[in-house]
């Protein structure tokens, strides 16, 4: 329940009695548990029986100023919650309480929140899905200003349990009635709300976040997540600290998005913006010219075009990272706007969407493609549409190849970081041929390879990617995962590599046998020069 445990008193008497100076001696030791309470966690799981079962007969003695509560009523119900030592005295209010009423547990862990929340400068709480109502009641509610800065909450649906496990009819929620004022908190600069569920209590999260909005003023950070159904409270609290927000993070809708893309967000550094689902826009131009200091941009899901060519590529001047993810192709004309723009991520919902539009970008200095591209088209024309570019991470493009690789590796010798995800089951995969072509890159710094891939038999076709291309390589820090053909001799090809400085194996090779030849290795190399630090993780 604790991630540090007490030392034993035998070790502290023994210390004490050696000490000259005691007085000096205790003041250093209160000293140090002060500093130490300042990182104590305190992380309670309720996802089990027999996590309940040990909470129950908890009591909690130390100071903490952080707190984690997963699970709170996430489990069936029929199950005996006070079969424990030790019984609530306050769990007898208004009418008998059998000993399977989860509103036992629902007041265990409200109490653990009321003896902390005073101290309290982080609160993580994940709940159930029918846990709506008795949301404020987890407010912090002490005599003075809360000294809580970050608040996290969160409603997820039962991962086995059916909803017909639940006896909702015996469930009663832990309104506001008797229950002191909420404190102000002064200190909230963070607030995170997420929602998997299908159906939530709008009327109950609107009432938390007005809660918010009344009794924290200094919020800079929000982070709103809710993929199932529209809220308009969301737009509300947004408007609330708009002019304040440094960090944004939330799903728009349809029913607000014209209010919201009325918002000014002066301060607001990083925005990242979900549109479920959104066609048309209004005016996003003046949207971004209003975001003078937006740094890190991430759009999601938007199938207006002029979204980015009016509004994104034309007004953000100021976007330095800019990620985007779609359900077709994202456009690519006017990019060259971003004229700070240093890195791009192009990311699919689904791979089999074709990117062909090429990014043209004069100070791009990062590229990840995470997503299908045309291919060879693709790649024979990206050095000249970002010839500054030193990283390039391509993952999930079933259209790379062996052709690819050799166009890349040939037009691009300003690489300093290479990563690839290489999809051996593909008709026409990447082979150790193509991978050869990495040795033309002799200012490469970083190189990661990646063939796992659990979905599909990598045995039947690992034979496709040898290890000639090994010794060619200039990396200082390579990755490799799934090789599982790798052995002894591949190992000592790659350490060929005079500028070899860390090799980290995932998944390769045999388990056991592999960490053992890892050890052997170190064992014979030469020490004429800086041993390389090698490591196999399986």
């Amino acid at each position: 329940m604790t991630t540090i445990n007490d030392l034993p008193n035998e070790i502290l008497l023994m210390i004490f009695q050696q000490v000259e100076d005691k007085k000096k001696f205790t003041r250093t030791c209160k000293r140090w548990n002060e500093l130490i309470a300042n990182f104590l966690y305190l992380s309670i799981d309720l996802s089990s029986e027999g996590c309940i079962r040990k909470f129950m007969n908890i009591t909690f003695t130390r100071s903490y100023r952080q707190l984690h509560i997963y699970g709170v009523m996430l489990v069936r119900s029929d199950f005996n919650w006070t079969d424990s030592s030790r019984q609530l005295e306050s769990a007898h209010a208004k009418r008998v309480r059998y000993g399977t009423d989860p509103y036992v547990l629902l007041r265990k862990c409200l109490q653990v929140v009321r003896q902390y929340e005073g101290m309290l400068e982080y609160m993580n709480l994940t709940f159930g899905p029918f846990m709506d109502k008795s949301l404020l009641a987890f407010l912090p509610r002490s005599d003075g200003p809360s000294s809580l800065e970050t608040l996290m909450i969160r409603f997820t649906s039962w991962h086995i349990m059916k909803s017909e496990d639940w006896i909702v009819d015996r469930m009663e929620f832990i309104s506001e009635e008797g229950l002191k004022e909420i404190s102000e908190m002064p200190n909230l600069t963070s607030l995170t709300f997420s929602d998997n569920r299908s159906k939530g209590d709008r009327t109950a999260r609107r009432k938390f976040f007005d809660a918010i909005a009344r009794k924290a003023k200094a919020i800079t950070e929000i982070s709103l997540s809710c993929g199932y159904y529209a809220c308009f409270s969301d737009y509300r609290i947004i408007r609330s600290f708009s002019t304040q927000l440094q960090v944004l993070s939330c799903t728009v809708w349809p029913i607000f998005v014209k209010d919201f893309l009325q918002l000014a967000f002066p301060e607001v550094k990083t925005l990242s913006l979900n549109f479920t689902p959104c066609t048309t826009t209004p005016d996003p131009g003046r949207f971004f010219e209003n975001a003078k200091s937006l740094v890190r941009l991430t759009v999601t899901n938007i199938d207006d075009d002029e979204f980015f060519r009016q509004g994104v590529y034309r007004s953000a001047a100021t976007v330095e990272w800019l990620t985007i993810t779609g359900t077709q192709e994202i456009p690519m004309d006017g990019l060259h706007g971003l004229i700070g723009l240093r890195e791009l991520e192009l990311c699919a919902y689904i791979e089999s969407d074709v990117q062909n539009a090429v990014p043209c970008s004069p100070s791009l200095e990062k590229l990840a493609i995470d997503r299908c591209t045309s291919g060879f088209l693709f790649y024979c024309v990206l050095a000249e549409s970002v010839p500054y570019i030193t990283e390039l991470y391509i993952t999930e493009d079933e259209a790379l190849n062996d052709e690819c690789l050799r166009v890349i590796c040939t037009t691009m010798p300003n690489l300093r970081g290479l990563k690839l995800n290489v999809q051996l089951f593909l008709e026409y995969p990447v082979t150790d041929v193509g991978l050869r072509y990495i040795g033309n890159l002799r200012q490469l710094e970083y190189l990661s390879l990646d063939c796992f891939d659990s979905a599909h038999l990598l045995m039947e076709r690992s034979h496709l990617i040898g290890f000639d291309w090994a010794p060619l390589l200039w990396a200082s820090e390579i990755h490799l995962n799934g090789f599982l053909m790798i052995d002894v001799s591949n190992i000592l090809d790659f350490l060929l590599n005079p500028n070899l400085r860390s090799l980290s194996l995932e998944r390769c090779g045999r388990s056991a046998s592999m960490i053992e030849t890892v050890r052997k290795i170190k064992q014979l190399m030469d020490v004429s020069r800086p041993l390389p630090r090698i490591a196999a993780i399986w």
